[in-house]
């Protein structure tokens, strides 16, 4: 009933074939009324022109079931089938019809939330890495696609306003053959104590093999965007771990990708987020270098990858703080 209520299922596919998968499901009270139900899908295969689909809601108008997962938002349906595995459709110009099955099982960082004193913020991994198999009918034809390992799917709730809450979000997800590597940061905004929220997760083919909700994460070579006056970091250092295991990632930007991100939003969205926030988000494309002692096993393992900052409020205060 909260009126900054947001929950965001999203998933994504990178396809065997070098195409790509994301439908996104969001239920939000943001803007004028409440019970919001929205579903965004986009989808790209070699060969075919880019398939974009959004459309929001009312209340009343979309459904999710009470007793499992199942949710049903404009022509675009998701449910679980054992907890495990996750069945979506989509029937609008291009029709989806794609199974998800989990490698490495859901997860989430401690107790997977953030609390503060109105509210909360919490994250779960619903697919670190799945298997994904099914069809899509693009041109006239169905066609058959498969991601071997590159399924991926996490869950978002809170009911604080995004650019109240946090000053900035950061991530970043990958996989180099067996090994998947993701990190979230959350930086808080002043009204809530300033305080950084760090969580890293490694899994190594079907099992989580290194985590640390309460990671450190260190920003280098931060310049300052004068249109905008962030200062987004071109380099990012991680620190973690997990009992005698500890790992070190360093991810140095090779350039920079800036959206503003009012343009993304729904009108009654934007008319509330614009008079408080300028959010701009940061793409970083960049070389990594992971350094493991995981196990009594030590690793370096080097590649190319890419992380992303999302900057939506002003607040900055440097106070100490971890994920509970």
């Amino acid at each position: 009933g909260e009126e900054a209520y947001i929950e965001r299922y999203i998933f994504s596919a990178d396809l065997d074939s070098g195409g790509k998968v994301n439908v996104d499901f969001t239920i939000s009270n943001m803007g004028w009324g409440d019970g919001h139900g929205a579903a965004r899908v986009r989808v790209k295969l070699p060969g075919h022109s880019k398939y974009r689909f959004s459309k929001k809601l009312g209340k009343g108008k979309w459904s999710a079931d009470k007793k499992g997962f199942k949710l049903d938002i404009a022509k675009t349906t998701v449910h679980s089938v054992d907890g495990k595995t996750f069945h979506i459709k989509h029937n609008g110009k291009v029709k989806l019809d794609l199974v998800y099955k989990n490698i490495v099982p859901m997860w989430k960082p401690g107790r997977g939330q953030v609390d503060v004193k109105d509210g909360y913020y919490s994250f779960h991994l619903i697919s670190p890495r799945a298997q994904v198999v099914g069809r899509v009918f693009m041109d006239g034809k169905w066609h058959n696609v498969r991601s071997t390992d590159r399924g991926y799917a996490d869950h978002v709730a809170t009911n604080i306003a995004p650019y109240d809450f946090a000053q900035n979000y950061a991530r970043s997800r990958y996989y180099e053959g067996d090994l998947f590597v993701t990190w979230r940061n959350v930086k808080l905004s002043r009204r809530y104590g300033g305080g950084t929220y760090t969580w890293v997760m490694i899994s190594y083919k079907d099992r989580v093999v290194f985590s640390d909700p309460r990671a450190r994460l260190r920003l280098g070579k931060s310049r300052k965007d004068i249109r905008t006056g962030y200062k987004p970091p071109y380099a990012v250092q991680i620190d973690a771990r997990q009992g005698k295991d500890h790992i070190k990632l360093i991810m140095r930007g090779t350039e920079v990708r800036k959206t503003n991100l009012l343009k993304t939003y729904s009108a009654a969205v934007k008319a509330v987020a614009s008079a408080v926030s300028k959010p701009f988000r940061y793409e970083f494309p960049c070389t990594y270098a992971l350094q493991m002692e995981i196990q009594g096993a030590r690793a370096l393992v080097r590649g190319k990858a890419h992380y992303t900052f999302d900057y939506v409020n002003w607040s900055f205060v440097d106070v100490s703080s971890r994920y509970r």
